[in-house]
């Protein structure tokens, strides 16, 4: 059975129609805890910034589950500018009131602006009740009445309808009494409040867009009178929750970036609002961040909350969650759980690395894959039987090998023929057009799994076997470390393969690739000398060179190579040599000036992403701008890297943060999974000149004693100093062109060098 795609949907557009049912519980279930808390107690901070690391996180998200679970106990107002507004009080009120107005209410039918409406009347008029002001036959039954749900009341259909009936009959006297009220307790005059009121009324009594109009106008002279009326009025009902979100059009706008935190900190100051910011890292970067007054800067982060992703349990879940919404059959729901395997996903991932929304797009392809495939049972047998092959007898006529298959002569021989003999020789002239041509430079050596060339239409016999070319390495410039991987086993110093090797390697579309390209940069004007250059500048585990010296050979008519003598250089000597010098040069920097963290910062973050075993990733600290940690994954073990001064406080303050917290993630989820706990460490480094600062920051109060067993600072000394830094030096002149080598090179090449640091910093 086919269905709509369960995962297309990855994109949240707004907080207001969320259901908690819809939702992966266990995910940021801390961060949803803390936002509550602030929400629902109003015990913390009045503001509070919400960021993940990039879009796609479940920020949206998470602030409707925030709505969800509040319920009618406060007044959220999503808050979203468009491209072009005024960043004033006025356009806050505004785009609160259109997105109110959009947003659909808890009874049918209901916006939530008629609901918050409805709500704020009642509330009044329910107080003149209760003192006395407004006479009622039974003023018990009024103000039960008046605090249920307002729909009662306001639907002409209601169970309440009466006391609705009579409200909306006598509102032009009641009005008056309840502005008066309003004025008492807000700075704004009795007829100002008269005006709103009469609106509220219109929208709560008859929905739709009735009344939204004149509270737009009304809210034009918020900006002039510096009081959102609209916000201050609801405010005597509920509390009222401004959630600001979907700031990326004011991406590397810092004027912007600084107006509107300077209104949010008014709002929260000045008019008692609670404010939930959500922004990700990019826009807090480029727009707030460091562009904002450290006095901004410090109110905004004072309460900051870091969205993570998925964990694997996570990604089941909500795996799980969308084939149940699809209303997919149990059956087929097991096979595309198996199909997609959620723990292969995850293997070798940094934790919290993956979004909702990246992993639901993976979920997507996945279940398009599957659906156009053959259909599978649990088991992986195949459920049509009408595809299994036929088996084959053994007396059923042999199979012609495949052209990849490389066959002793003797057996090519026998094949049968698959043409005429005219149209074979015209098959053949074809085939002769269309392979390699002869080289203007001679081609040493290519590897023995390239087929032999077909013989000529005028006459050449299959046992005629070519005269085997000088050597040439293996490998070259343009191809990759792994291009020596579909090298014949067995084969000959000279490049010659055994025929068992012959038979039992078949070439990959990618290395012919790989050659066509050596063969192109051969053929250009100048080539070989470069080429062979860059050679004496590669490892010699990469080149592989044969025992006798590297032949080359002049153009010539004649089919057999002529050889002649090649300068031999070792491999690699040329960028030894510099690194040796450079080593030297920079000892001196290293016995005079204090580690520079810059240097290693750049060696650590090439060293992760070159090595194959290493998932490398970097976190921005909390409240330090444009400051990172990077971050080790290696098997079991996450590596984060120090890389500051021992008496910057701050920094090290934030960073131990950072890993106490992730520490506490890590048991957590061990003990939540029941899987052994990820090691955690923590490595700076140091110098003679660094270790008293070291000491006395480890003796202090900066770093929490529980992560303390975790810190591994490594000392170096000047001589591994030196080393780094001619390593991190010659990386550089790679990048820049100085050196004819691609840093990756270097890295190949010089490794090595550095195995002492590479062990030390891994040792767990």
């Amino acid at each position: 059975m086919q269905y709509g795609n369960p995962f297309a949907a990855d994109v949240c557009s707004g907080p207001m129609a969320i259901v908690e049912s819809d939702s992966v519980g266990g995910l940021n279930e801390d961060v949803l805890d803390q936002l509550l808390e602030s929400v629902e107690n109003r015990s913390g901070v009045p503001l509070m910034l919400l960021t993940a690391p990039r879009a796609g996180y479940g920020k949206t998200h998470l602030l409707g589950r925030v709505v969800a679970a509040t319920g009618a106990d406060v007044v959220m107002v999503p808050l979203a500018f468009r491209t072009g507004d005024s960043l004033n009080l006025t356009t806050i009120t505004r785009r609160g009131l259109e997105a109110l107005s959009l947003a659909l209410g808890h009874q049918s039918g209901w916006s939530r602006l008629r609901e918050v409406c409805a709500g704020l009347v009642a509330h009044l008029l329910h107080d003149l009740i209760k003192d006395g002001l407004v006479p009622s036959a039974n003023p018990d039954q009024a103000l039960r009445v008046l605090s249920g749900p307002v729909s009662d009341v306001f639907n002409k259909d209601g169970s309440a309808h009466l006391i609705g009936d009579w409200l909306r009959k006598h509102s032009a006297g009641l009005r008056p009494i309840l502005a008066r009220r309003v004025a008492r307790q807000l700075p704004v005059r009795t007829d100002v409040a008269d005006t709103w009121l009469e609106a509220m009324m219109g929208q709560a009594f008859e929905g739709e867009g009735e009344g939204l109009a004149v509270m737009q106008d009304l809210a034009g002279t918020d900006h002039e009178t510096g009081l959102p009326t609209w916000f201050r009025i609801l405010a005597l009902w509920r509390p009222v929750i401004l959630l600001v979100d979907h700031l990326d059009g004011y991406y590397r706008n810092p004027a912007a970036g600084v107006t509107i935190a300077a209104l949010l900190m008014d709002l929260v100051d000045t008019q008692g609002l609670h404010v939930l910011l959500s922004l990700n890292q990019d826009v807090w970067q480029a727009t707030f961040g460091h562009h904002l007054p450290s006095a901004l800067e410090d109110r905004l982060t004072a309460s900051q909350v870091l969205l993570r992703g998925l964990r694997e349990t996570d990604a089941l879940a909500l795996l799980r969650l969308r084939l149940e919404q699809g209303k997919v059959s149990d059956e087929e729901a097991t096979e595309f759980e198996a199909f997609v395997d959620v723990k292969q996903h995850f293997l070798g991932r940094p934790i919290g690395s993956v979004s909702a929304r990246v992993f639901l797009r993976h979920c997507a392809r996945q279940w398009q894959i599957f659906q156009n495939s053959v259909p599978l049972s649990v088991s992986g047998q195949s459920v049509e039987a009408d595809l299994a092959v036929p088996a084959v007898t053994e007396d059923a006529t042999p199979a012609v090998p495949l052209m990849t298959e490389s066959l002793p002569l003797s057996e090519a021989e026998e094949l049968p023929s698959l043409f005429d003999a005219p149209t074979t020789a015209e098959v053949q002239q074809m085939a002769a057009s269309l392979t390699e041509p002869q080289a203007a430079l001679p081609q040493n050596d290519l590897p023995s799994l390239i087929p032999p060339p077909l013989p000529s239409p005028a006459g050449g016999t299959m046992d005629e076997t070519p005269e085997s070319p000088a050597a040439l390495p293996s490998s070259s410039p343009n191809l990759s470390p792994s291009a020596n991987d579909w090298r014949p086993q067995g084969a000959s110093p000279s490049g010659s393969a055994t025929p068992a090797a012959m038979t039992s390697v078949s070439p990959s579309a990618d290395a012919f690739v790989k050659l066509r390209e050596m063969l192109h940069h051969l053929r250009q004007p100048g080539s070989k000398t470069r080429i062979l250059d860059e050679l004496a500048e590669m490892p010699p585990e990469r080149i592989n060179l044969p025992a006798q010296p590297v032949s080359s050979v002049a153009p010539s008519s004649v089919t057999a190579p002529v050889p002649t003598p090649m300068p031999a250089s070792k491999p690699g000597d040329a960028l030894l040599g510099r690194f040796e010098a450079l080593r030297l040069q920079m000892a001196a920097e290293a016995e005079a000036q204090p580690l520079d963290y810059g240097k290693l910062g750049e060696l650590i973050r090439l060293a992760g992403r070159r090595f194959p075993l290493v998932r490398f990733s970097e976190h921005e600290l909390p409240g330090l701008t444009g400051r990172q940690t990077m971050v080790w994954s290696i098997q079991g073990v996450e590596i984060l890297f120090g890389l500051a001064a021992f008496s910057d406080s701050a920094y090290w303050r934030v960073l131990a943060g950072f890993a106490a917290g992730r520490l506490a993630d890590l048991a957590a989820e061990a003990e939540r999974d029941g899987a052994v706990a990820v090691k955690l460490k923590l490595v700076t480094f140091k110098a003679d000149r660094e270790h008293p600062a070291w000491q006395a920051l480890y003796a202090g109060d900066t770093l929490p004693a529980p992560l303390k067993p975790n810190l591994d600072a490594v000392h170096l000394d000047t001589a591994s100093v030196a080393a780094l830094y001619a390593m991190q030096r010659i990386i550089k002149d790679a990048e820049t062109g100085a050196v004819q080598a691609e840093p990756t090179q270097v890295m190949t090449v010089l490794a090595r060098e550095l195995d002492f640091f590479w062990k030390r910093v891994t040792k767990v």
